[in-house]
C-alpha cells in the first residue's frame, strides 16, 4: 500500500475586512480606470504620447490667439477678436476630437475582451450595462474635456483682454460658458456612440480606429452627394446622417451664427432637428453596444 503524504502552505491570504463598496464602487473603479487608460496615466511613456500630443495641439491655437491679442494694439487689422472665436475654435478642434475618439474608444473596450478581463468583471456585482456605461462615461468625459479645455483657455483670454478689466471681463464673457458646454455635449454625442459600436465589433485597435474614421468620412461624403447633387425625393433628410456636418452646424447655431453653405442649411433643416437626430442615433447605437455586451458578460 502506497503511503500518501501532503503539505499545507500558508500563502498569506487574509479575509478582506475593509469597506465593501459594492456595485457603485465597481462602476466608479471602471470609470476611473477608463480615464487613466485613455490618458495613459500609470502606463508606459509611449501610451501617453498620442493622447497628450493631441491635447496640446488642441490648446495651442487658443494660446496663440490670446498672445496675438496681447501683442498687437487694439484696432490693428491683424488683431483677433477673441469674443467671436468660440465657434471657430470648436470647428478647428472638431477634426482632432474625431481622431482622439477613434484612438480612445478601441483602447477602452478591446483590451478587456482580448485579455479576458470581462470574465473577471462578470464575477463582480457589475452588469453589462454598468460596465459599458462606466466606459462610455469615461470616454465622454475625456472627449468633452478635450473640447472644453481650449475653450476655457480662450475664455480666460477673453476676460483678460476686456477693456473693462479682468473681473468685469469674466462677467461679460460668462454667457459663453453654457454655450461651450452645450456644443461640447453635441460633439460628444456625435462622436462617442459610433466609436463604441465599432470598438465593440473589432478585436484589433488599429482596425477599429481605421474603420471609425472611414465610416465617419464616408457618411459625410455620402450625405453631401445625396443632398447637394441628387434629385432623390426627400433626399434632403439624408443630411441628418452626417454627424460631423450636424455637429458643426449645431455649433455655429448655438453661438448665434449662420453658415448658408452648411449641409443642414442647404437641406433647409433646422440645427435643432440635427441635434435631435444625433441624440436618437446615439441612443440606438448605445443600445446596440449594450446588446452586444450582454452576450459577452
Amino acid at each position: 500500500m502506497t503511503e500518501q503524504s501532503g503539505a499545507v502552505y500558508d500563502l498569506g491570504y487574509e479575509p478582506f475586512d475593509g469597506e465593501r463598496s459594492g456595485r457603485k464602487g465597481a462602476r466608479k473603479a471602471v470609470y476611473i480606470d477608463g480615464i487613466r487608460r485613455v490618458l495613459g496615466l500609470g502606463r508606459k511613456a509611449r501610451r501617453k504620447i498620442m493622447p497628450w500630443t493631441l491635447i496640446v495641439i488642441a490648446i495651442i491655437p487658443s494660446i496663440v490667439a490670446i498672445g496675438i491679442s496681447f501683442i498687437l494694439p487694439a484696432g490693428s487689422p491683424d488683431t483677433i477678436n477673441l469674443a467671436d472665436q468660440n465657434s471657430e475654435f470648436f470647428l478647428l478642434s472638431g477634426t482632432m476630437t474625431m481622431l482622439f475618439t477613434a484612438l480612445a474608444a478601441p483602447e477602452l473596450l478591446i483590451p478587456d475582451r482580448r485579455d479576458g478581463v470581462l470574465s473577471m468583471l462578470s464575477s463582480r456585482p457589475l452588469t453589462p450595462g454598468d460596465y459599458l456605461g462606466a466606459r462610455f462615461a469615461s470616454l465622454a468625459t475625456i472627449v468633452a474635456g478635450f473640447m472644453i479645455v481650449p475653450q476655457l483657455v480662450l475664455f480666460i483670454g477673453q476676460a483678460a483682454t476686456d477693456e473693462e478689466g479682468l473681473f468685469q471681463g469674466f462677467i461679460n464673457a460668462a454667457d459663453t460658458l453654457p454655450r461651450i458646454i452645450a456644443v461640447a455635449a453635441v460633439y460628444t454625442i456625435a462622436y462617442v456612440p459610433l466609436g463604441f459600436v465599432i470598438a465593440s465589433l473589432s478585436n484589433r485597435k488599429a482596425i477599429a480606429t481605421a474603420s471609425y474614421l472611414a465610416v465617419m468620412i464616408a457618411l459625410t461624403a455620402f450625405t453631401e452627394a445625396i443632398v447637394r447633387e441628387s434629385s432623390i425625393p426627400a433626399g434632403r433628410w439624408f443630411a441628418l446622417l452626417a454627424p460631423i456636418n450636424t455637429a458643426d452646424a449645431a455649433n455655429v447655431w448655438i453661438f448665434g451664427g449662420s453658415n448658408p453653405d452648411a449641409l443642414l442649411a442647404v437641406a433647409d433643416i433646422s440645427p435643432i432637428y440635427g441635434i435631435i437626430a444625433l441624440v436618437v442615433f446615439g441612443s440606438l447605437l448605445s443600445m446596440f453596444s449594450l446588446h452586444r455586451y450582454r452576450g459577452l458578460m
